[in-house]
């Protein structure tokens, strides 16, 4: 290296922090190059101390309130439209001083109003209801008082979202020295109210979806009927993480024989088979479906006869029709093992299967095991567990049976009596654990009692059912975990899908974990974890309630002072958190960059040559592909290239390296290839910082491929390849200001790598522009995700729901997004909702379901809702979320851009847009008012995905051949 490439590459590291941010060629080479480490034989105690860094002193209520006060931002202006019906019972004689105080808080209400109607505890509710007619109504209790923005904060969540029928908020009761006793409620909790009112009076439903009420009397016992007996659906009920509400006394929480017959009552009069009594204040429900399914129970084990011999004879005292059990031993096959199996046969349908393979993976045993059986219901059970209710598989079958149920655990009592599992959260130390872990049954919290049933993210594998058909639809448990992290994978799946998962809280199963695995965690597991939680550690765990820590299995609160759910997980990887933010002013990062952005005119003449030495047919059997550091394997253009790689390696066997422009973390960069694409986990990698030494150092090969414009430049750089590459997937140079910055990407396609071009346009520009020779190839879409099987005709009162990728970036245009979008809402009002994603930079005055960054695997399902999409990527390529959208069925607006002709044709398959407020404005407006327009475009968009863009494998068949012979 020359004395001034080496002064301008240590004016690099020291101008330019390695992992430093933000900065725009993030971009490009997104969270590098610090020296993070990797993940030590320590992995554990790393975990450990993460986790208990984490737990800082605790708030008392007093001060989380002071620091969550409701200010009602905008909650003003519109949200005045909103009528309000307050219902306030009086439970005896003499309250006025009581129905004064609710009276004046409604009087109180800043930006909305309500009117105020006293009537008697037990009145009925139909001669109440005939007489509302306001858009909401709320049933308080005298002496309540309502936050004074709670109407408006009600109404501007209906305006956000004008599907919602129900808008649950938070509560706290009046003591002597101010208020206590809070309850922070989760997202709409079905399961959850079937043995307990957990909404309570904390809510507002319109008036127009209030069920029939004959014979229901204003009382705890009536509202929670009420509530049970509504249609709410997880699409029509939205939550309020804010204390609106503030009770005069706790409210009863203890359900009574009166209120099971109610929860049965209203169960049979919906066609559900069931017996509801109350156990220990809470309702207790047996669901009774028509035909029991046969049910088999697979369990692992070591040959623990001491385990076993606890829980078989346990087993075989379950009440239940039709089950077997299968266990798959590893402990070893003698005939003393099987022989002792033989003798717990019979009173069992046992059947064994030897496991010998090596080493031990929890989730391909219990795999390999239900691929051996065939009951209608698979259980998953582990051998350090003990059946103490004979009805506990007929409790768990039958809500299985429910309705959008995906799957069914059991609160864990540990051997002491204390809880172990009440259903799974994830944040605590950048991973998950068990909720109440560690508390006492029935236990009062934050979020209500220990022993109500509870819907989760996930819960244990250590007893868990699940319909075959569900357990084979997201394809069994992720073998990429080795012993922990698959069975709340199992529960993620079922959330994407749009199915719950439900904890049975009554005494049934314990489990003895320690007996089994100690607490020993695989460091492959950590990293698997990582990636298929990331969405619920950035966004949240929808059940726990953002005002509860998310740090900590025993609720408590929420303390600002908390670590973010995702440093902490990528401590224990071994790499450094970054927050980054677009800056416009990039001279510092042009500057920074300079020295491995540079090439020589020899260096490009030697790509030249090296091509006219190498041209003709060539027998590529090893690949080097130069990438970026690793944010998320899963979307754009760096999965497109992972998809490439693994389609090389499947089917032509080709031996692929990732050359990684980031410090050296080979578990990371494995586990993030293996999470996207299986294929690509033998691959091999390789790290380098941009420097001439370490471009020189990269092992050769028979091809390299560029990912972006700054490894074009190294790829050009690097020696003992023969013949080199470029993966085109965007132009960018437009990602920048006319700029220094622009000038050296621009160079990246004057180098004399051979193209690989996604889309017809990025060839255009490569070979038309800049004379370069290549090939493309037309994107696809991965259409078991993406496709508009189960879209339902809407009804006509439904509003229009409009999509936006919500991006703050400049080739999205999102000022002129955000703009059109908020004026589409002030001309359409509660007949349009727009639902944002992506990210979370809407500020609080949007009138935008905002729903942050999703697993990529949920989208489909959004889309699927979806009635119009909007996209204005400007840079040449228009992004895959509008093939997304289209082969989900929704019709597109979208910038008139020749760039894009290869997929939009303007009122065939999308509307076409001028980059201007007004023509923007017209185009969405078009689309929300003509419904037969957005149905013909969308019959038109299904046809042109599935013409061109419905087969990945396709899509990029001719690749190969390109690189054995580009000049053919």
């Amino acid at each position: 290296m020359s004395a001034w490439k080496s002064k301008i590459a240590g004016g690099v590291r020291k101008a330019l922090p390695l992992n430093s941010g933000p900065r725009l060629f993030a971009a490009a080479t997104y969270y590098s190059i610090k020296d993070a480490g990797t993940f030590s034989r320590n992995a554990r105690a790393n975990f450990v101390r993460a986790a208990s860094a984490s737990r800082t002193s605790e708030l008392d209520y007093r001060a989380w309130r002071k620091l969550n006060e409701v200010h009602g931002a905008g909650a003003e202006g519109s949200a005045t439209k909103t009528s309000f019906a307050v219902i306030v019972e009086v439970a005896a004689a003499g309250a006025v001083g009581d129905v004064k105080r609710t009276r004046d808080s409604i009087a109180a209400q800043i930006g909305a109003s309500g009117r105020i109607a006293a009537l008697r505890s037990g009145s009925a509710l139909s001669e109440i209801l005939c007489a509302v007619d306001e858009d909401f109504v709320l049933f308080l209790r005298a002496g309540s008082e309502l936050s004074p923005h709670a109407l408006a904060e009600v109404a501007k969540k209906h305006r956000i979202d004008p599907a919602l029928e129900l808008v649950v908020f938070d509560s706290d009761v009046r003591g002597h020295l101010g208020p206590v006793d809070p309850h922070f409620r989760p997202q709409w909790s079905p399961d959850v109210l079937l043995g307990a009112n957990y909404i309570d009076r904390s809510f507002a439903i319109k008036a127009s979806a209030l069920p029939a009420t004959a014979g229901v009397l204003l009382n705890d016992r009536g509202i929670w009927e009420l509530l049970l007996s509504s249609q709410t659906t997880e699409r029509t009920a939205g939550n309020l993480s804010h204390v609106l509400l503030t009770e005069p006394q706790a409210p009863q929480r203890r359900a009574a024989t009166s209120d099971a017959e109610m929860v049965q009552r209203v169960l049979n009069h919906q066609g559900e088979g069931a017996t509801a009594t109350a156990v220990g204040g809470v309702v207790r429900v047996l669901f009774e479906p028509t035909r029991w399914p046969t049910v088999s129970i697979v369990i692992p084990t070591r040959h623990s006869r001491s385990n076993l011999g606890r829980l078989l004879p346990s087993l075989a005292r379950t009440d239940y029709p039709g089950f077997d059990v299968r266990i798959v031993d590893n402990g070893g096959e003698s005939e003393d093992n099987a022989a002792w199996y033989r003798e717990q046969s019979a009173d069992l349908n046992l059947a064994v299967q030897w496991w010998t393979e090596a080493p031990f993976n929890y989730s391909r045993v219990n795999n390999a095991a239900v691929r051996e059986t065939n009951g209608e219901i698979v259980v998953m059970l582990n051998d350090d567990t003990e059946i103490v209710d004979a009805l506990w598989l007929k409790e768990m079958v039958g809500l299985l049976l429910r309705d959008g149920v995906g799957t069914v655990g059991v609160q864990h009592r540990q051997a002491d009596g204390l809880i172990q599992h009440g259903g799974v959260m994830i944040g605590p130390g950048g991973f998950a654990d068990n909720i109440f872990a560690s508390m006492k049954p029935d236990s009062d919290t934050l979020i209500g009692r220990t022993s109500w049933y509870r819907d989760a993210l996930a819960v244990t594998g250590a007893c868990v059912a699940i319909r075959r058909t569900d357990f084979e639809d997201v394809g069994g448990l992720d073998e990429a975990f080795i012993l922990c992290g698959s069975d709340v994978v199992l529960g993620l799946d079922q959330i994407i899908r749009g199915r719950r998962n439900v904890v049975v809280p009554f005494d049934t199963v314990r489990h003895f974990e320690s007996l089994t695995r100690g607490t020993s965690v695989p460091a492959e597991d950590f990293y698997a974890s990582y990636w298929r939680y990331h969405p619920w550690l950035q966004g949240g765990d929808p059940y726990m309630s953002p005002n509860v820590s998310r740090l900590s299995p025993v609720p408590r609160f929420k303390d600002p002072r908390d670590e973010d759910p995702i440093k902490l997980a990528l401590e224990v990887l071994g790499r450094s958190f970054i927050k980054h933010a677009q800056s416009s002013s990039i001279s510092e990062e042009a500057s920074a960059l300079l020295g491995t952005a540079s090439i020589s005119a020899e260096e490009v003449a030697a790509v030249h040559q090296l091509h006219k030495d190498f041209s003709g047919e060539l027998d590529i059997k090893t690949i080097n592909w130069f990438i970026p550091d690793i944010d998320m394997p899963f979307f754009g253009g760096l999965n497109t290239a992972f998809r490439l790689a693994a389609k090389l390696a499947r089917d032509q066997g080709i031996q692929n390296r990732f050359v990684v422009l980031a410090a050296p973390n080979r578990a990371f960069v494995a586990s993030a290839l293996t999470a996207a694409f299986p294929d690509l986990a033998d691959s091999e990698i390789s790290f380098y910082d941009g420097s001439d030494e370490q471009i020189a150092a990269i092992p050769g090969a028979d091809a390299a491929v560029a990912t972006l414009w700054l490894t074009a430049i190294h790829v050009a750089k690097s020696p003992d390849v023969k013949r080199k590459f470029y993966l085109m997937q965007d132009y960018e140079p437009a990602f920048y200001p006319a700029s220094t910055l622009f000038a050296m990407a621009e160079e990246s396609y004057r180098l004399g790598l051979y193209g690989i071009c996604n889309t017809v346009s990025m060839h255009s520009i490569y070979t038309g522009m800049y004379g370069g020779q290549a090939t493309y190839f037309t994107p696809a879409v991965d259409q078991s995700i993406y496709h508009a099987e189960g879209r339902r005709e809407k009804s006509a009162n439904e509003p229009v729901t409009i999509f936006a990728y919500a991006r703050d970036h400049f080739r999205n245009c999102w000022e002129l997004v955000y703009s059109a979008l908020t004026e589409i809402k002030r001309i359409h009002g509660d007949d349009v909702r727009i639902v944002a994603a992506g990210a979370r930079y809407l500020p609080a005055s949007a009138d935008f379901i905002d729903l942050g960054l999703l697993d990529y695997r949920a989208t489909g399902r959004l889309y699927r809702e979806t009635d119009i999409g909007l996209t204005m990527q400007i840079s040449r390529h228009p992004s895959y979320l509008p093939l997304e959208l289209m082969s989900s069925g929704v019709p597109m607006v979208a910038p008139d851009s020749a760039w894009f002709d290869w997929l939009f044709t303007n009122g065939e398959n999308s509307l076409l847009t001028m980059r201007t407020l007004d023509d923007l404005v017209e185009k969405l407006d078009t689309l929300v008012r003509d419904k037969q327009l957005r149905t013909e475009l969308s019959a038109r968009a299904l046809s042109t995905i599935a013409s061109g863009h419905s087969d990945w494998n396709a899509a990029l068949d001719n690749i190969h051949g390109y690189m054995a012979n580009p000049g053919l």
